[in-house]
């Protein structure tokens, strides 16, 4: 019989075989290829570290400097989102997190005794129903 390791390294190895696995790794590659997103990505992580040496002085801080380097940050964060490879890699990265969710929630399923060619795990969300200020489920 064959280990509870051996079937997790079983069962990793069907996953890297899922479409979900197969875009995510298709988008990464897409992301780390292009230039243009690269060097927005290292602009973006300078101004942060400005802002956090700015910040770091406390109340000697320069307010006006650090309103500078937010708005910087965010206009980069916009052109860095509004990149198609970006946009794609988020997508894929959703969906591959929403296998895995599904998977781990099976899997704590069983581990509490549930049936494991039935259990359903509860989807991810709030579950409160009232989605009113809600950005979004998962």
């Amino acid at each position: 019989m064959q280990t509870i390791e051996q079937l997790t390294r079983s069962l990793g190895a069907a996953l890297q075989l899922s479409p979900a696995y197969v875009r995510y790794v298709a988008a990464k590659e897409q992301n780390e290829a292009d230039e243009p997103l690269a060097e927005l990505m290292r602009e973006i992580e300078l101004v942060r570290l400005q802002y956090q040496h700015e910040a770091a002085k406390g109340e000697g801080s320069d307010d006006t400097l650090m309103d500078g380097y937010d708005a910087q940050f965010r206009a980069l964060y916009d052109q860095i989102m509004a990149n198609a490879n970006m946009a794609e890699f988020q997508t894929a990265a959703a969906a591959m997190d929403k296998v895995l969710q599904r998977v781990t929630g099976i899997l704590a399923g069983c581990a509490k005794g549930e049936d494991p060619a039935t259990y359903e795990p509860e989807e991810p969300g709030c579950g409160g129903g009232n989605c009113g200020g809600c950005k979004g489920c998962g």
